[in-house]
């Protein structure tokens, strides 16, 4: 009976059998750089903190394998770090891995994966171009790649988002959808008790429904069909050092579900903000976000947002930086 392959997301747990695995399959061929050793040690760092993803596979509880997703740039990430246990190897635990980051990519919204090799692995090449990379021209940071490789991601796009203006009734549905589309973005980068603490102070029923009650709240839902799969809030904040503009309102929170990324949900939302921003008489609309969220960052930016500052936010315990942004509206 072949054996059951199980995908795991990373935590810092799997370090060791990261950099060991990783380790011995470039040292088999090739040699340590010290972008390799600078990533093997920090994955969290390198990797996760950064937008990016690892995965590891396990068989019959043993690990296996292990693929990491780095993030590049908005909508590009690099297929690298993916190495199987000499155990392992003849039982498509490579084949399992390729296909999980493959999907696990789309989730985070890709619409190119990348990836740097060597015409000596034959066999990773051949499974490269039976997932339909291709070869494009060579660059990159690795000495002993000699070859470079992309996949096109085509994403359908929803045709079915609208957006509603949400009412006091649909707090519990914000307070679920909100403390799982916080969870599922911010997870991998703060511990358990901090998120289970914010999430328990932020999201809970009677926290949004006292939310709703501030005078110029506003909170919209994003729906396909009848599901709400994402939403923002929006409100008549306190004037932020640095921004020097009475008439302004912030967009305090836009998310959209996991599965839904990539599929207009932000685009949507962000729209609909900025109009009713504009309708409502506001000069300026403004935001926070994670220093350590590049992928966000780098939306807001094509929206035309700017950096004018930064303010704390506490997580839980853990006291974190957000950078502030604008947008001019008039």
């Amino acid at each position: 009976m072949p054996s059951v392959i199980t995908m795991l997301d990373y935590t810092s747990f799997y370090q060791p059998w990261f950099e060991k695995l990783n380790r011995h399959w470039i040292e088999q061929y090739f040699w340590m750089e010290p972008i390799d050793v600078a990533v093997l040690q920090d994955p969290d760092g390198y990797i996760i903190k950064k937008g990016g993803a690892i995965l590891m596979a396990c068989v019959d509880e043993e690990i296996a394998g292990t693929v990491a997703l780095k993030y590049v740039e908005p909508g590009v990430y690099e297929f690298t770090k993916m190495a199987v246990d000499e155990k392992f190897q003849g039982q498509k635990v490579g084949l399992a891995l390729a296909e999980a980051a493959l999907q696990k990519a789309k989730s985070l919204g890709a619409e190119k994966i990348i990836l740097y090799s060597s015409t000596k692995l034959i066999p990773a090449l051949s499974l490269y171009r039976k997932l339909g990379f291709i070869e494009i021209p060579l660059d990159g940071p690795y000495k002993r790649s000699d070859i470079k490789m992309q996949l096109i991601i085509s994403k359908p796009m929803s045709e079915n988002i609208r957006i509603r203006t949400a009412t006091i009734n649909d707090a519990r549905l914000l307070a679920e959808l909100g403390a799982t589309t916080f969870h599922d973005t911010f997870k991998s980068s703060n511990t358990d008790e901090d998120m289970k603490l914010y999430l328990a102070n932020n999201f809970s029923t009677e926290q949004l429904e006292s939310e709703f009650k501030e005078e110029g709240s506003i909170f919209i839902i994003a729906e396909d069909k009848d599901k709400a799969v994402g939403y923002a809030k929006m409100r008549k904040a306190g004037e932020p050092e640095g921004l020097n503009e009475s008439n302004q309102i912030e967009i305090e929170r836009i998310y959209s579900s996991k599965e839904y990324i990539g599929k207009a949900v932000g685009k949507t939302l962000m729209e609909a903000c900025l109009d009713i921003a504009k309708k409502a008489g506001h000069n300026v609309a403004w935001l926070g976000v994670w220093e350590h969220n590049p992928r966000a960052i780098s939306f807001y930016e094509k929206w035309g947002f700017i950096r004018f500052g930064t303010h704390p936010f506490l997580l839980g315990t853990d006291l974190q930086t957000d950078i502030l942004m604008k947008k001019q509206l008039v």
